[in-house]
């Protein structure tokens, strides 16, 4: 059975409506719709989540996609959305049907036409490699076409997807054709899956000797092995899993501030905290809150 003969029969034989979430957002600018859904159990460890989506505004809206530390897959239903130059003065690129985004080190700018619709797929860094079956070094901070993922199947599933009678549908698709694609890819590396776990667990706090101690394997066998199955080396990855921590625990208000937020993720101090967050952000922590949007809190990954 091919990939598309099999997205086909799950299309045809999906009947139990899945559940799925529905959150909305209207404001003066923007209305938004988004539907979560939770992926098929057999695919845990390759995707996170499912999240449709739907947005107008009165007119072109920028964001900035913050590096998180997973990978971004996107079908995209139109309008394209469009990527930017580091000073959002360029339109640099435009993927139509879609793009997948590898894991990022900086942040990257986009923009829509005033509209946008689509399917959001959060993978794990390790489902992404499975999914491509290529080094994910070869992604690492790029952004490349949804064939890339699917291969010539590509557009007939973006086609398929955007046809289907509802999100739950959708979802029962992607299902399908993920499945279909790691039943024909080999599982990451052990030594891959135990060292990604285990400095996911930690929040980034682990040392990337204390990890190769761990693991048994020389330094530069563990960094060889980040960039070929994550897309970054050890201590690349620490930093993101930390800064991405620090978001989400002053989202959920779960510290008083962000020397709170330096402390409980392991910075030595808050200038180093606010260093690696303009790396990472492209501004300050300041001014990332004075410009940020209030449902940009629920629409950051993971």
């Amino acid at each position: 059975m091919t990939l598309v003969s099999a997205v086909e029969a799950a299309c045809r034989s999906a009947v139990a409506r899945r559940p799925v979430r529905v959150m909305r957002h209207a404001d003066a600018e923007t209305e938004l719709e988004m539907v979560s859904g939770d992926p098929d159990p057999r695919l845990r460890g390759t995707v996170l989540d499912y999240t449709g989506y739907r947005e107008r505004s009165l007119g072109p809206m920028r964001r900035r996609e913050l590096p998180w530390p997973g990978v971004v897959l996107i079908f995209d239903f139109g309008p394209t959305l469009r990527f930017l130059d580091g000073d959002g003065n360029a339109v640099v690129a435009r993927h139509h049907g879609g793009f997948l985004a590898g894991v990022h080190d900086v942040t990257v700018l986009t923009e829509t036409v005033g509209e946008q619709s689509g399917l959001h797929v959060s993978l794990t860094p390790l489902g992404a490699r499975r999914l491509l079956a290529m080094p994910m070094g070869e992604v690492a901070n790029r952004v490349v076409g949804v064939d890339d993922a699917f291969g010539t199947a590509g557009p007939r599933l973006v086609e398929a997807l955007l046809n289907a009678p509802d999100w739950s549908t959708r979802f029962d698709l992607l299902d399908a054709a993920i499945a279909r694609r790691l039943s024909e890819t080999d599982r990451p590396s052990r030594l891959a899956v135990a060292g990604w776990q285990r400095m996911e667990a930690s929040g980034g706090q682990l040392s990337i000797g204390d990890l190769a101690a761990e693991l048994d394997c020389s330094r530069k066998h563990l960094i060889a092995v980040f960039r070929d199955q994550i897309g970054l080396p050890p201590k690349t990855v620490a930093r993101i899993l930390r800064f991405h921590r620090a978001i989400g625990l002053y989202d959920r208000g779960l510290c008083a501030g962000w020397a709170d937020v330096a402390y409980e993720c392991g910075y030595t101090d808050q200038a180093h905290f606010v260093n690696d967050f303009r790396h990472f952000a492209g501004v300050s922590p300041t001014v990332f809150l004075a410009q940020r949007r209030p449902l940009e809190r629920a629409t950051l990954p993971g």
